[in-house]
C-alpha cells in the first residue's frame, strides 16, 4: 500500500488500490472575493488491473460478503470512482486567511480540512465539500488534505477521508480512503466571468504577496472570447 498516485479504499477487494485516470487541483474566487480550492479525480475501472476471474468457490464467498464494500462483484458493477468538488458543483474547501496579503505557500501551510467530525445533527448530505460516486452516489466527509511544495509549482498531496454508502441507505461513515499524489501541478485560480482583467489583476495584487510569480493565461486562445485564469508561471 501507499504507492504514489493511487487511491486506496481500505478493506475493499482491491488491496493494491486504483490508478487515477484524472486528477485536477484548482482554485476559484467567488463574487464576494472568498478564495476556494477545488479537487477532482476519477479512477480507472476498479478491475483494470485485475485479470483474474472468480472461480465458483470465490463466487459463492462473494455472494455471502458481509457488505457491498466487501463484494468484488458489486465493485465491478459500478466500474470506477469519481470524487470531486467540481463535477456535481459541490462546495470545495474555503481558504481562510488571517493576513491581508499572503503567498501561495502560506495558504497551504496547514492541512486543509472539510466536513470534519463530529458532524452535527443538522448535517446536510447535499451541502458538502465533495461529492462521490463509488458504489452509487455515496457520501464522503472528514477530509484532511496535506499539501507539500516539492519544486516550482509542484506539490505532493496526502488526502484521507471517510465514506458512507448512503446509496444503499447506510449513513454511517464506516469506511476509509487514502491517496498520496506526487509532483502535482496547481492548475490556477479561476475568477468570476463578470470580472474584467483589470479587476482581477487588482484583486490578486491586493491579496497575493507573490503576485509577480503568476500570469494570466487565456483559456480560449483561438477565440475572440477572452477568459483567463491566474496561474503560477
Amino acid at each position: 500500500m501507499n504507492t504514489p498516485n493511487r487511491i486506496y479504499f481500505l478493506g475493499n477487494p482491491y488491496p493494491n488500490g486504483h490508478a487515477l485516470e484524472e486528477f485536477e487541483w484548482s482554485g476559484r474566487i467567488e463574487e464576494d472575493e472568498s478564495i476556494w480550492f477545488d479537487f477532482h479525480l476519477k479512477t480507472e475501472n476498479y478491475y483494470a488491473e485485475d485479470d483474474t476471474k472468480l472461480n465458483d468457490e470465490e463466487d459463492e464467498e462473494d455472494e455471502e460478503a458481509a457488505s457491498d464494500w466487501d463484494s468484488k462483484v458489486v465493485w465491478e458493477n459500478f466500474h470506477r470512482c469519481t470524487l470531486s468538488s467540481t463535477f456535481w458543483g459541490d462546495n470545495g474547501i474555503k481558504i481562510n486567511t488571517t493576513a491581508e496579503k499572503v503567498t501561495f505557500n502560506d495558504i497551504i501551510k496547514e492541512a486543509l480540512l472539510a466536513d470534519t467530525f463530529p458532524l452535527g445533527d443538522d448535517y446536510d448530505y447535499d451541502d458538502v465539500a465533495f461529492g462521490i460516486y463509488l458504489l452509487g452516489h455515496d457520501s464522503c466527509a472528514n477530509h484532511r488534505i496535506q499539501i507539500t511544495p516539492t519544486a516550482s509549482n509542484q506539490f505532493d498531496i496526502d488526502w484521507s477521508g471517510k465514506i458512507a454508502l448512503t446509496y444503499v441507505g447506510d449513513d454511517e461513515f464506516r469506511y476509509d480512503f487514502k491517496l498520496q499524489l506526487q509532483n502535482v501541478q496547481f492548475d490556477g485560480f479561476h475568477y468570476p466571468k463578470t470580472w474584467s482583467l483589470e479587476k482581477a489583476s487588482d484583486f490578486f495584487k491586493t491579496r497575493f504577496a507573490d503576485f509577480e510569480e503568476y500570469e494570466f493565461v487565456n483559456l480560449n486562445p483561438k477565440s475572440n472570447k477572452r477568459e483567463y485564469k491566474f496561474k503560477k508561471k
